[in-house]
């Protein structure tokens, strides 16, 4: 169930943000209703974007309601319960050894890459 409401989240994100611009942009900006709840203005824009994820929500949870994908996320779901996640020690110990590592190679590729406008600096002879 939480992959249909991500998806829905995303899909309204979607229609509702985006898409109400351009379909207001084709037809012009007049609201049929200019304070509506949650929306603010109601005009062919809005209708249109909440038609669209109304047949885009029933679209994604009869896609998701497929047999074989439903055993995938059934599949999915027991795995990540077998997963051993780190504990917060382990999970710093990991983030200061990427910390160092990003660190220690900065220095060596900025200390190359001088080296190498010198040198090139040098053959050219710019100053």
């Amino acid at each position: 169930m939480a992959a249909f409401w991500a998806l829905f989240a995303l899909t309204a994100y979607g229609c509702l943000g985006g898409f109400v611009y351009v379909v207001d942009g084709w037809f012009g900006q007049k609201p049929w209703i200019t304070q509506f709840p949650l929306l603010g203005k109601f005009g062919i824009g809005e209708a249109l974007a909440l038609l669209l994820l109304a047949v885009a929500g029933f679209a994604i949870y009869r896609w998701l309601n497929k047999p074989k994908v439903a055993d995938l996320l059934i599949e999915t779901e027991e795995e990540l319960r077998k997963v051993t996640w780190p504990t917060a020690k382990e999970t710093w110990a990991g983030t200061i050894a990427v910390a160092v590592t990003v660190i220690v190679l900065l220095a060596f590729l900025f200390t190359t890459d001088l080296i190498l406008t010198m040198g090139i600096q040098r053959l050219l002879g710019a100053n």
